[in-house]
């Protein structure tokens, strides 16, 4: 099955964040299994960055989803993985800012999650 080059995009920032020893998931997935980065879309999804429209600037969302753990445990743990994302991000993908700590309610328990905005060029 062919695969196109937004998927590709998201598929390959997963492999980099991966390579950094965090546990990614490239879609949302059904079941959401801590700690874990989700890459999901940011807003605007899309948009082009040339008259021609051949490339695009895709916003992405990344919801870094803690572990369970006490509070103070679960902050360190996600400003760890917040950590390991700004410093090992790779150049061709720009964080643009990373929001507020909050509690995911999800599988009928609570997550520190922070969510991490991140902008990728690529051309379709």
């Amino acid at each position: 099955m062919p695969v196109n080059e937004i998927t590709a995009s998201k598929a390959e920032y997963a492999l980099a964040l991966t390579a950094l020893g965090l546990k990614v998931s490239s879609f949302i997935p059904e079941r959401v299994v801590p700690p874990v980065i989700i890459i999901g879309p940011g807003s605007p999804y899309l948009s082009p960055t040339l008259l021609d429209g051949a490339e695009y600037v895709m916003n992405l969302e990344l919801m870094v989803v803690g572990p369970t753990a006490v509070n103070v445990k679960a902050t360190e743990l996600l400003d760890q993985a917040i950590e390991t994302i700004l410093n090992g991000n790779p150049g061709y993908a720009k964080i643009q800012s990373v929001g507020t700590p909050y509690a995911l309610q999800t599988n009928n328990a609570e997550y520190l999650t922070a969510n991490i905005t991140v902008e990728l060029r690529i051309t379709l």
